[in-house]
């Protein structure tokens, strides 16, 4: 039985499914090339008979990509990274450049059905044609079965060929089954669909999404040549011609990288036409090409000389200086503080650093660090508020008097143990909250990893297990909660971790949580190893996401400050071995690479080797084409703008406080945010 949770972050939809765990005494709920950005002129594909081959621009050095696919040419990711195809046997499916890492977008669905395949909203999603109708479905291979884009009638007409502008807007083509007359349409509000072109087919965005390029059928003949016109269907003018192509069959059109020139199938041949001359060349036999972009994506490392000092930088990276808009970071509304010597109050903290829009930092238990004290005063001046993690004993009264000192207002949470410190932190991120978490404190690797997740997901909080064990705090916290998720009101329960998961059944087994239900829903998330649990949660909670970090396994200190920032920045946290890059965790961002842009490491090079760096760049991008950028506790943007902020301040960060998404009507999903970064 599978599991679909109904809210996650600036999704589609909420289709993150895993298996079921069984429990005695539980009854346990569960889209040819269109538009790119543009980037240096990559490799070509083109189909020959249902085979998908690839080559360099000018047509040489050809080989076979996929064997036997079905209608459509396919499309490349917005970084070149990968190529999806409709695959014979199993829907829209997507693969690297080399050929390797092929995998099923809706394993298990199979797709005759499936032609059409299109990279959307930043490479995080796949719009296709399924059953005649529009689909879209999630880039990296998590939501195993896909959803309809836009209600339409049955009205025995074929909706395909998408094609995504920069900003979000679709268009396709539309034609009656019988008839054959095809126009081109644009998708508004997901609502509502405008003819923007009549007799045209094969739409396609230039890079810039200033014009379409399409294929007309002249009245009263069957000559098809290639027109351009402005992206709503005005200034239509024709490219092709008999004269200049010698034929009268041109079809699927494709924009260069750089918007110079059009691929296009003429007869059996691959042909290119510039644009502002019309003069064409021959490139190679085949027909449907896709023009494959190269882009430089970023591999970022997060660091300081300490653990201490790297909070500072993971906070510099999010958070502005207080009364300057830098144009890039947003304003700190609070601060999180938490001891730098031991992790058990913290393990929420990351969350309630996220929804308290701040960053979280680190001190030493019975005093003030200089540099975290400097630290807090950058981000918000004079006054404030600064949430102290844990009773006295995990943070001192000397510490608290300093920071009010500072003119601070103090809100400590804490509990008896760090059960009950946990609670205190969830309630104070939410009295009524969506989702739990449930995660060991025996170990950290499994919270930190939720931490992130938490932040990115509004509304969801964590709580703490004595390993497989249910602590009382913690189980009459859940007590208080409905575990029904579909209910008005109710929580969804997600088990993170073996023990975390182990916890939750026994604590319910045991009668821990009186007033909950004969039979619940649950949703448990774990892996084999705390890498593949890290992996697991990112899966569950993140639709492909545009950046993702990477902090050392071997200590919780940069995975925990770490995973504030990532958080923020709607993006997992995931785990990895100091001195090589975790193979499974080198899989997620590979599989992931459609959307990705950036790769973050948390930490210094003792904690992550520098051995990393390319393994992490060549996954999320065409191998080599990454650049590595350092951001150290003293970072500063290069140009400051100083301004006073009002009260609303301007946040120009993707922080996950400030995100919200427009509802698709019939589903449960929500519009994908779209802007770059």
């Amino acid at each position: 039985m599978t599991f679909a949770l109904t809210r996650r972050s600036a999704m589609l939809g909420a289709v993150a499914a895993t298996a079921a765990v069984a429990a005695p005494t539980l009854t346990l709920g569960q889209r040819a090339a269109r538009a790119s950005t543009a980037g240096l002129p990559g490799r070509i594909t083109f189909k020959r008979g249902s085979d998908i081959w690839i080559a360099d621009a000018d047509g040489k050095n050809a080989r076979l990509l996929v064997a036997g696919t079905l209608m459509g040419s396919g499309n490349w990711a917005p970084d070149g990274s990968r190529f999806v195809y409709a695959s014979a046997n199993h829907g829209p499916s997507s693969i690297r450049p080399d050929g390797t890492g092929n995998q099923s977008l809706t394993p298990g669905t199979g797709g005759d059905s499936v032609f059409d395949p299109v990279y959307a909203y930043g490479g995080r999603y796949v719009i296709y044609s399924n059953f005649s109708k529009l689909s879209i479905v999630n880039a990296g291979g998590t939501s195993r079965i896909g959803e309809q884009l836009i209600s339409v009638p049955d009205d025995g007409s074929y909706y395909g060929g998408a094609a995504v502008a920069s900003d979000g807007t679709v268009v396709f083509h539309r034609y009656f089954v019988g008839n054959g007359v095809p126009d081109i349409y644009r998708i508004d509000g997901f609502t509502t669909i405008t003819k923007i072109i009549e007799r045209g087919i094969e739409p396609d965005f230039s890079p810039d999404s200033t014009k379409i390029a399409f294929r007309r059928t002249t009245d009263g003949t069957l000559e098809n040549q290639i027109w351009i016109a402005n992206a709503d269907g005005s200034n239509q003018v024709q490219l092709t011609t008999v004269a200049n192509t010698g034929s009268t069959a041109n079809s699927t059109p494709v924009w260069s990288p750089d918007g110079q020139s059009i691929l296009f199938s003429s007869d059996s041949l691959i042909k290119r036409i510039d644009v502002a001359s019309k003069a064409v060349v021959t490139i190679t036999e085949g027909y449907g090409p896709s023009w494959q972009p190269v882009t430089t994506n970023v591999v970022e490392r997060v660091w300081g000389q300490t653990a201490l000092e790297t909070a500072v930088a993971t906070s510099r990276y999010n958070w502005a200086d207080h009364g300057v808009d830098d144009g890039l970071r947003a304003p700190a509304k609070a601060v999180v503080l938490s001891r730098d010597d031991l992790y058990f109050d913290a393990l929420g903290g990351s969350a309630l650093a996220v929804n308290k829009q701040g960053p979280l930092l680190i001190t030493p238990s019975d005093w003030l660090h200089p540099s975290t004290q400097a630290e807090l005063q950058r981000v918000l001046g004079g006054s404030g508020t600064v949430y102290l993690l844990g009773g006295t004993v995990a943070l001192t009264a000397k510490v608290e008097i300093q920071v009010k000192a500072l003119g601070y207002q103090i809100v400590r949470l804490w509990g008896q143990d760090e059960y009950a410190t946990a609670v205190a932190v969830a309630k104070a991120i939410t009295p009524n909250p969506d989702a739990v978490i449930v995660a060991t404190a025996l170990k950290y690797y499994d919270a930190l990893a939720a931490g992130a997740a938490a932040g990115a997901n509004p509304g969801t909080v964590i709580v703490l297990t004595a390993g497989d064990a249910m602590p009382a705090a913690t189980a009459a916290y859940l007590n208080t909660l409905n575990p029904d998720y579909q209910a008005a009101g109710g929580t969804a329960m997600i088990g993170v971790g073996g023990p975390g998961v182990r916890a939750l059944l026994g604590g319910y087994q045991n009668n821990q949580m009186p007033s909950w239900p004969d039979e619940i829903d649950y949703f448990p998330v774990f892996g084999a190893t705390e890498f593949e649990t890290a992996i697991a949660v990112a899966e569950f909670f993140f639709d492909p996401p545009r950046t993702a970090a990477v902090a050392t396994a071997s200590t919780w200190y940069d995975a925990l400050t770490g995973g504030a920032m990532i958080g923020a920045n709607l993006g997992p946290l995931l785990l990895s071995t100091p001195g090589t890059l975790s193979a499974a965790t080198r899989d997620y961002f590979a599989r992931n690479s459609s959307s990705l842009k950036y790769a973050t490491l948390l930490g210094g090079p003792l904690a992550l080797n520098d051995a990393l760096i390319a393994p992490l760049g060549n996954a999320i991008g065409v191998p080599g084409n990454y650049e590595y950028v350092q951001y150290t506790e003293t970072f500063t943007p290069a140009a400051l703008r100083a301004k006073t902020l009002t009260a609303g301040g301007a946040q120009r960060h993707a922080l996950a406080g400030g995100r919200s998404g427009t509802a698709i009507p019939g589903t449960k999903r929500r519009r994908p945010e779209t802007a770059g970064g």
